[in-house]
This record gives C-alpha cells, structure tokens and sequence, in this order.
C-alpha cells in the first residue's frame, strides 16, 4: 500500500497484472481519463476485483466525483470488511462530502485493523476537530506524531486544536513547530540572529508577517511592549500593510517584502511573539486602539442615522471557507430595519454576491476604491458598528477599538475559543456564535434582534453595547 496524503489511499498490487499496472501508472502520471478506461475494462472481466475498484475510487475522488467514490468504496466495504484501505477512503470521501458524523466508524474500523497508519489517525483528528472534539483530535493528532515524529504540518494542527481549547502555554510552545518557524534557519538570512525572547533592549528586531493579513493585525499589538523594554523594533510585511502598521505605536520602521532589508540585529517570526513573551489570557495586550486611520476628508455620503459596515464572507481559498463565509443574500432582511444605514466592506465580493449587490440600493460600497488597508481603516473610521464574520476586517476594527460583531462558527478558529461573547483579543468586540455547525439561520436571527435594540442606542465611539 502506499499512502497518498493529498487524497485518498491507493492500494498497490501492480505485480498482479500488467492491465492494473498501466492503470495505476497512468494515474500517478494524471492521466485520470485513462487509466479509469483501464480500470472499467479490468472490472467488466471480474466486477469484484480490489485493486481495481480501489483505485476507480481514488480517479473519481481526485475529480471530484463523490457519488462515483462512494460507490466504489462502499462496494469494497462490503466485499471486503477487514480491508483497512477501504474503510478508511471510505471515510475520507465522508469527509470530503461534510458527513462527518458518518465518517468516524469507518476511521476506526481502519484503525481497529490497522492501529499504526499516522495518516489515518491524522485525518482522524481533523474530524474531530471540526466536530469540535478537541479531547480526541489531541489525542489522534498525539498518536500520529508517536508514529511519525516528522508527519507533515502535526505540531502547528495539534497547537490550534490545544490553543482553540484553551491550553495557551502549551499551544503556543507546540506552534513553534509549525513549518513556517520550523524551516526559518533555512529561509530567511542569518538563522543565528533568530531571536529566543532575551534581553535585546538598543537592538533592531526585526518581525516578519506571516499567513493572513488578519494575523499580522491581531499580533502586531506586541510591538509597544517590546519598544517599552526599549527595543527598536522593524516589521516586515506585505505591501497592502504597510501604510497601516506604520501607525503602531512603538513600531520604529515598516519594511515592505518588496524592499531590500538594512542591517538589523534580530529577527523574530510576529506569531511567534505570544510564546517568546509567555502570553497567557490574562496578560494579553488589550489596549485599543493600537491601529490609526490616516486622516482623510470626511466623506459627505454618510448621513447622520447610525451606520454599520458589513463583511459576509472571507477568502474563497481557505480551508474553512465554508465554515466561515455566509452568501450576502442571508443578510438582505437585515436591510429592512429602519434608521440604520448600511455600507459594505466586502472586498471582491463573489460573483452570485456582485449580482445581487449592483441592483441592492440599500447597501453602499465603501471599499471598492480602497487600495490597502490604509483606506480600509479610513472607512471604518466614519461607521458606528462593524457586523463582519471571521476575515482580517475583525481584526482591523478590533484594532482600531470600534464596536464590532463577529459572526462564527460552531468550530471557530482557535483565537476565538469555544464559548462566550466576549474575547480577550479584542475589548470592543462581541461574538456570535452558531449553534449547531453549518446553521446560520439562527444566528443571523439573533444579530438582526441585536441590531434593532442597537439602533435606539448605537454605542459611540470605542465601545461595545452587549
């Protein structure tokens, strides 16, 4: 057998017969078209055949053909209930489909016969994790690293699940695991400057951005503390930042990734910050605002009724997308509720989303000139409410200390926590949380009601009304 970790397992018996040899060489090559026409003739002479039916479900697997998958390892569970492969293709097509629920028998029937397979224990784990189960995605995730220290990206997925359920010290210490810190010596100049959290007071640090843009917001509030123990410290960012984070108090100088680097003296990765300073949630930097619009005119569109901004959905290439973005359609009903005026703050909204936007008069568009999250912040400056779900715009108006309602999942990103309305990131930010996973209705229901009360008393400025 061999292990496939972008897709489903693929049961290797080519030694049997040439015909499977040349299908299972032709997939490998990609040629999917092809060797599926070899599998069906193999099949057609033996309908029962494992080789073959395993790996007709792993073609349609890679092109997306769920019902195909479906068939073909629900067939070999069948036929075969002590083949661990197909259990666990099996589940990992459920998986693939959101069945979640579903999926977790036929995982541990792979188990059940074959305890040693990291990679079933790994997707074992994101399972749970995205049932919320944090206990048990910790201890498949445990399981995988027993079996394979170096298995790919399981210290950074162990870390949020931990972090997500509240274990911060030892999250953060397993997040330094995570590749992009654990290849730094390799990528970035001079590995004997990375910083280890000592005493570097009159030093250049020099902090580099990484992932999401909402990340860089989120952590950048660690740079007044490290000026106060009198570093001079450098951020490193991508260019739609670096108008904004020159703002940040305490921050000496703001690098674009497009620039050349000057000398500094240390260099630190900006997530990294929570462990080399021993955050605990008691000692999170909570001061807001530590982000500043740039002065701009004042807009004479904006009329004098309480204003709220809305963002409905996030980055279509996310892992969790769909855990995340609602279709702007979902928020329209909210439009009605008089004395309140609504602007969106949806970047490149999708193109259903577009649709419905360019004949809704009751929404005006406030970011489609903004050229970085300079001019994003400049027009959150001017509302009263920001109503976002989990994008880098919640973390922008938590940072600038405006009332903002988060929208998440039953599962969120670890930031977030399980429970509660409120979160030691952000003071002026109140959650709301799904009830059950993937069931919006509820939710946006509540947050209509929360918006009806809110508009007889809109909050001001740097305050949060719950």
């Amino acid at each position: 057998m061999r292990e496939n970790r972008s897709g489903t397992d693929v049961l290797d018996m080519s030694s049997i017969d040439p015909d499977f040899d040349g299908a299972l060489d032709r997939y490998q090559r990609g040629d999917l078209d092809g060797a599926k026409t070899l599998c069906q003739q193999l099949l057609q002479q033996n309908p029962q055949r494992l080789d073959g039916l395993n790996l007709l479900g792993g073609i349609a697997y890679r092109q997306q053909r769920w019902q195909e998958a479906l068939e073909c390892y629900e067939t070999i569970v069948r036929l075969y209930p002590r083949c661990g492969v197909g259990q666990a293709n099996l589940a990992r097509t459920l998986q693939e489909l959101d069945r979640l629920e579903d999926a977790v028998p036929y995982y541990q029937r792979a188990l059940a016969i074959d305890p040693r397979n990291p990679e079933w224990h790994y997707n074992l784990g994101h399972l749970y994790w995205d049932l919320g189960q944090l206990d048990n995605a910790i201890a498949q995730f445990e399981t995988t690293m027993q079996l394979e220290a170096n298995f790919p990206d399981i210290r950074g997925h162990l870390a949020l699940v931990l972090l997500l359920q509240g274990q911060w010290k030892r999250g953060f210490a397993e997040y330094e695991g995570r590749p992009v810190r654990h290849r730094l010596p390799q990528t970035f100049p001079h590995p004997e400057r990375i910083w280890d959290g000592s005493d570097i007071a009159g030093k250049r640090l020099l902090l580099l951005c990484e992932q999401g843009f909402g990340d860089a917001i989120q952590f950048v509030r660690y740079l007044p503390m490290l000026a106060q123990r009198g570093v001079r410290v450098w951020i490193r960012c991508r260019p739609p930042l670096v108008r904004l984070l020159q703002t940040v108090p305490g921050c000496d100088r703001v690098i674009s990734t497009e620039d050349p680097l000057p000398h500094w003296d240390a260099h630190a990765l900006l997530m990294s910050l929570p462990f080399l300073l021993g955050t605990t949630q008691n000692t999170v930097p909570t001061t807001v605002p530590y982000l500043n619009p740039l002065p701009v005119s004042p807009s004479p569109l904006l009329p004098h009724s309480p204003k709220v901004g809305l963002v409905w959905s996030g980055r279509a290439t996310h892992r969790k997308d769909k855990d995340r973005s609602i279709s702007f359609e979902k928020l329209q009903r909210w439009l009605d509720i008089p004395d309140i005026a609504f602007y969106s703050l949806q970047k490149e909204p999708r193109r259903e989303d577009a649709e419905i936007l360019a004949t809704e008069s009751r929404v005006t568009d406030l970011v489609a000139n903004c050229r970085d999250f300079a001019d994003t912040a400049a027009a959150i400056a001017v509302l009263d409410l920001v109503v976002t779900v989990d994008t880098s715009v919640a973390h922008l108006a938590g940072a600038m200390g405006k009332p903002v309602w988060l929208l998440l999942a039953k599962v969120p990103d670890w930031r977030w926590g399980l429970t509660g309305e409120t979160t030691p990131w952000y003071p002026t930010m109140r959650l709301f949380r799904q009830r059950r996973r993937g069931e919006w209705e509820t939710l946006l229901e509540e947050v209509e009601a929360a918006l009806r009360r809110w508009r007889w008393h809109p909050a001001p400025v740097n305050t949060v009304i719950f």
